[in-house]
C-alpha cells in the first residue's frame, strides 16, 4: 500500500476494494513508482505555481485597497466596503409541476424557473418519456419515477438529469389542477393541431380541431393529458399555448393567482411580473428512441443540448456547459434505499449519478470513495466531505463510464 495523505491511498488490485465490481488491472512496481515520482514532481509545481500566484494577489489586492481608500481620514473603511458590494439578486426556487395520471406516473412535467430579480424567467417543457437514471431503480423514464416514488423521488430523478436544484416538485391530479386553474376562468387557447382520444373501444374522438378553443379549467387536465397525432413533443407545443395563456390571464388578473403553495405563488408572482416576452419557454432537448411498453413515447436526453440550456436558464446554479463528474454509486451494505440517501446527499455537489447497484459484497464496514483519474482526485475528496464517511481510494484501472464509485459501508449515516 502506498500513502498519498491521510484520506487517499492507492489500493492494490486485491485490497480495499470490490474487485468485482471495479476492475483492477496488475501493474508493476516499476511503472507505478515511475508514475508516483512524476507525480510528485508535477505537485510539487502546482504548489509553487499556487504560492506564485496567491504573492501577486495579494500584491494588487492592497494595490487596490490604497486606490479604494487613499489618504481621506474621515472614510470609514467598512461602510465603504458594504456599499462597494452589488446588491444581492433575489431568485426564487424553480417549482416543478406534475401532472399526475390515475396510475401515479407523470404525464407533464413543467419547470417554472424565476428570472433575475424575480421578474419573468422562463418555462422548461420536459418529456415524461425521457430515460434517466432512476436512483436505486435503474434507467426508466423520467415522468414514471413520481408512481416509484412520489415527489421526493422525482424531485431527486430530475435534479440528476439537469443538475440544478429544485425548490419543491408538486404532484397535481386532476382536482388538483382545475382547482390551481379555476380562479382565472375559462381560457381562449389556440390549438395547433387537431387532439384526438381513443376509447376503449378503439373509437377515435376528436376533442379539439387545430384553431381557437375555449378551455374551461375542468377541461385542462384532459387538454393537457391527451395524446398529440404525430408525437408527444408536438403535444408540447400545445403545452406551451396552455401556458401563454394562463399566464397573460394571470399577468391582467393578479388575484387569480394561487395563494397555496407558496413556492408556486412565488414562481407565477415572478413570471407574470414582467412582460409577455420575458418569459421564455423551452423544451428539453431530446432524441427519439421509439416507443416502449404501455405505448410511451421514450426519448434519450441530448446531453450536449441539454449543458447548454441549463447553463442559460441557470446560471446561478451551473457551471456553464462543463460536464459533471459521473458517478456509480454501490450499495456495500444491503441496506433498502441507501443509493437514494446517498443521492440525496450529495444533491447539489454538481455531480451526476450513472449507475446504481449491489456491490459485490454487504459486509462494508467504510465506505470508499474510488477515483480513476488525478485530476478527479478533488471530486472524490468533495464527495467524501459532503457524505461525512470514507475513505478515499485511487483505482489504477479507469472505466469509462464513470469518473467516480462510491462503495457505501456502514460508517455512512443517512
Amino acid at each position: 500500500m502506498t500513502l498519498q495523505d491521510e484520506t487517499t491511498f492507492e489500493a492494490p488490485a486485491d485490497e480495499g476494494i470490490d474487485a468485482a465490481a471495479i476492475q483492477l488491472p496488475e501493474v508493476t512496481r516499476r511503472s507505478s513508482a515511475r508514475r508516483h515520482r512524476a507525480q510528485r514532481r508535477k505537485d510539487r509545481n502546482r504548489r509553487f505555481l499556487r504560492i506564485a500566484a496567491l504573492g501577486i494577489a495579494a500584491i494588487v489586492l492592497i494595490a487596490f485597497v490604497v486606490q479604494l481608500w487613499p489618504d481621506s481620514g474621515g472614510v470609514d473603511p467598512d461602510a465603504a466596503a458594504d456599499n462597494a458590494k452589488p446588491a444581492a439578486i433575489a431568485v426564487h426556487p424553480p417549482v416543478l409541476l406534475a401532472q399526475q395520471d390515475g396510475a401515479g406516473n407523470a404525464v407533464s412535467l413543467t419547470m417554472l424557473v424565476p428570472g433575475a430579480k424575480n421578474k419573468g424567467g422562463a418555462l422548461l417543457l420536459i418529456p415524461p418519456g425521457t430515460m434517466t437514471e432512476v436512483v436505486g431503480l435503474g434507467l426508466e423514464p423520467v415522468g414514471a419515477s413520481l408512481g416509484l416514488g412520489g415527489p421526493q423521488r422525482l424531485d431527486g430523478t430530475v435534479e440528476n438529469l439537469l443538475g440544478v436544484t429544485i425548490g419543491e416538485s408538486l404532484a397535481l391530479d386532476d382536482a388538483r389542477l382545475t382547482a390551481l386553474v379555476q380562479p382565472a376562468g375559462p381560457l381562449s387557447i389556440r390549438v395547433p393541431e387537431r387532439v384526438e382520444e381513443v376509447d376503449p373501444k378503439g373509437l377515435v374522438n376528436v376533442l379539439y380541431e387545430a384553431g381557437l378553443h375555449r378551455i374551461e379549467p375542468v377541461d385542462v387536465p384532459r387538454f393537457l393529458a391527451a395524446k398529440a397525432q404525430s408525437n408527444d413533443l408536438a403535444r408540447l407545443a400545445r403545452h406551451q399555448a396552455f401556458w401563454d395563456a394562463w399566464l397573460a390571464r394571470l399577468r391582467t388578473n393578479r388575484a387569480a393567482i394561487p395563494k397555496e403553495p407558496p413556492a408556486l405563488n412565488k414562481a407565477l408572482t415572478a413570471l407574470v411580473a414582467g412582460e409577455g416576452d420575458e418569459v421564455v419557454t423551452r423544451v428539453l432537448p431530446v432524441l427519439s428512441l421509439g416507443t416502449g411498453s404501455g405505448g410511451i413515447e421514450l426519448y434519450q436526453a441530448d446531453k450536449v443540448e441539454v449543458r447548454s440550456l441549463v447553463g442559460t436558464l441557470f446560471p446561478g446554479q451551473t457551471p456553464g456547459a462543463a460536464a459533471r463528474p459521473r458517478l456509480q454509486i454501490l450499495n456495500g451494505t444491503g441496506q433498502i434505499g441507501l443509493a437514494q440517501k446517498v443521492s440525496e446527499r450529495l444533491a447539489g455537489e454538481g455531480v451526476e449519478v450513472k449507475l446504481t447497484g449491489n456491490a459485490g459484497r454487504l459486509d462494508y464496514a467504510e465506505t470508499q470513495i474510488v477515483f480513476y483519474r488525478r485530476e478527479d482526485e478533488a471530486v472524490a475528496q468533495r464527495i467524501q466531505k459532503a457524505m461525512g464517511a470514507g475513505r478515499v481510494v485511487l483505482s489504477r484501472n479507469p472505466l469509462d463510464v464513470v469518473d467516480v464509485t462510491i462503495i457505501v459501508g456502514r460508517d455512512f449515516k443517512a
